[in-house]
């Protein structure tokens, strides 16, 4: 297999705009379907791909025949194996691309959408909490979740505490595993989670902890968990894990969270908009 070159003339022959839109435009390729990709197989994959392309490169340059020429074998299968191998995540990409909302992820819903959502989350956590039943709410946001969605049941719902609360109802048929939410829907039920391997746990912490803390260090979602044992709510983001004992203490977290993502959108200073929100 060739290695694929550049020819840097005909780059900078095309002006400095054009060759920036170029830059622009790649970059924003490559980082789409990494973010497709991330959480999925193709990851290793993918990484494994790229050393033995490295290498390559390197053994081309110090003119390592016999090594070079292996290198040159083994990258060609693992390109033509490619599609076989990555098959469910290149139909996701490709669904991901078909999709309106493959942009709109981009664009945020509105501030007071915002608010109402996490209001709703918080609240019946909270309820949840009181009633000492469990639950386990993935927050989804850049990174998609469409793997872990497909592992449960997949819905379309908008949020509200009834529903919610049903769902994690212990004679439902989907009350086991997780619900993720996507914006102001509900898109799946009865999810399974990757569960953590970390060892500074604590001893009171089961399989629901787990596996909220290992969502967590896969992905960029924020992760509600409440115990059904204890009726404490435990929030996990980016693997940090923090209690919510306090009331509303879950809806200032959430909120100072997904408020970050929306602030340039608020023109008005932060006490009136939390009066119009309130009111």
């Amino acid at each position: 297999m060739k290695i694929p070159s550049f020819d840097l003339q005909k780059i900078y022959a095309q002006g400095i705009p054009v060759l920036i839109l170029d830059l622009l435009l790649s970059l924003f390729l490559f980082y789409r379907i990494f973010i497709l990709l991330k959480g999925t197989k193709a990851i290793p994959l993918l990484k494994g791909l790229g050393i033995v392309f490295a290498f390559s490169v390197v053994t081309k340059r110090l003119n390592l025949v016999m090594l070079g020429g292996l290198l040159q074998y083994l990258l060609g299968v693992m390109v033509i194996a490619l599609p076989v191998l990555f098959q469910p995540e290149l139909r996701r990409v490709l669904e991901e691309l078909g999709k309106n909302d493959f942009f709109a992820r981009f664009f945020a819903i509105s501030p007071r959408e915002n608010y109402d959502v996490v209001k709703i989350i918080a609240e019946t956590a909270e309820e949840m909490a009181r009633e000492n039943k469990g639950a386990l709410i993935i927050l989804e946001r850049e990174i998609p979740l469409r793997e872990v969605a497909e592992s449960g049941q997949l819905i379309d719902a908008e949020v509200s505490v009834v529903l919610l609360k049903q769902l994690f109802f212990k004679d439902t048929p989907l009350h086991d595993g997780a619900v993720i939410i996507r914006g102001d829907r509900i898109t799946a039920a009865s999810c399974i989670l990757p569960l953590s391997t970390r060892v500074d746990l604590p001893l009171s912490y089961g399989t629901r902890h787990r596996a909220g803390v290992g969502m967590s260090e896969q992905s960029d979602a924020i992760v509600i968990i409440v115990s059904e044992e204890r009726g404490k709510i435990t929030v996990v983001n980016n693997g940090e894990i923090r209690e919510c004992s306090k009331q509303g203490e879950l809806l200032d977290y959430l909120w100072a969270e997904f408020a970050e993502k929306n602030k340039e959108r608020i023109t008005i200073p932060k006490d009136i908009f939390y009066r119009k929100m309130d009111s």
